[in-house]
């Protein structure tokens, strides 16, 4: 019985972190030679082979809601291919609005359409907004030579969400926050200590798919809004330890552009678990 445990973990912790961190870091090696823009194709690999593994009823094309995860990735892809263009300003934040109220809807809907398709359609239109004003201000003061910290705030949010998705609603969302985080890492580590160059053009797709998984942790698995919006608004903790702590290329800097994220996801996460940790348990 304990081995059919350790083995049901062990393949828990392959599925999660390690297949996910290896395919977007072995990707990010061999695409950053082409182009370092289509790192962002490694990010999306690693996260849709996490969820293929733990998603084992992943349809395609999609019919649940946790099967509009690989067109949330598709589109996350897209909206970043399109940032170095020469479309207009305008062009690309009316096309990432556009792309985030599509993948909201689409996760969101299968659901809420039990209610009234008006509510769909606030709640997309809400949660693409709000992604759209975070992701933008995580880029904007952003080195695009040396900036990793805005990545590393995904991690530090998706890792950190994740048990409390986990204990307090579903444990499937809970490791798919985990693939998050473990493909986000791979592709930074490699951005980092292989090609030191920056890691800012994951952050789109890590917003859409973080954005994603938090919003669907409320809604599919009732975990109370106030602890997953918390999750997401914290980004801006970076955002303005950013505008006071720039990064020039060093490790200590980046550390230091951090800091505050770990401190401020860490307590709520905790304030979070205690929140929705079962009452039974605490006796």
């Amino acid at each position: 019985m304990y081995e059919e445990a350790g083995n049901s973990n062990l393949i828990m912790l392959l599925n999660t972190a390690v297949y996910p961190f290896l395919v977007a870091a072995i990707l990010t090696l061999l695409l950053s030679k082409v182009n370092r823009v289509l790192i962002t194709t490694s990010l999306g690999a690693g996260f849709l082979i996490g969820l293929s593994l733990i998603h084992q009823g992943l349809n395609i094309p999609p019919s649940k809601a946790l099967d509009f995860l690989t067109v949330t990735v598709l589109l996350g892809i897209i909206s970043t291919l399109i940032e170095p263009t020469k479309f207009s300003p305008v062009f690309k934040h009316l096309f990432l609005m556009a792309a985030l109220w599509v993948s909201f809807y689409l996760l969101l809907n299968p659901v809420l359409k039990h209610q009234s398709q008006a509510i769909s359609l606030v709640w997309a239109a809400s949660a693409a907004f709000l992604v759209l004003v975070i992701s933008r201000l995580q880029t904007h003061e952003a080195s695009a030579k040396y900036s990793h910290a805005p990545a590393i705030s995904l991690i530090i949010v998706a890792a950190t969400s994740a048990p409390v998705v986990s204990i307090g609603g579903s444990l499937l969302l809970g490791q798919l926050l985990g693939v998050l985080a473990a493909s986000l890492a791979g592709v930074v580590v490699i951005q980092r200590f292989i090609w030191n160059a920056s890691s800012i053009s994951t952050v789109t797709l890590g917003s859409f798919v973080l954005a994603g998984l938090l919003a669907q942790a409320h809604v599919l698995a009732d975990l109370p809004a106030w602890t997953v919006a918390l999750a997401y608004i914290s980004l801006l903790t970076t955002v303005i330890s950013g505008w006071i702590l720039k990064e020039d290329g060093s490790i200590i800097s980046t550390l230091k552009a951090i800091t505050p994220q770990v401190i401020i996801s860490g307590a709520i996460a905790a304030i979070s678990l205690w929140y929705v940790w079962p009452e039974s348990s605490l006796y």
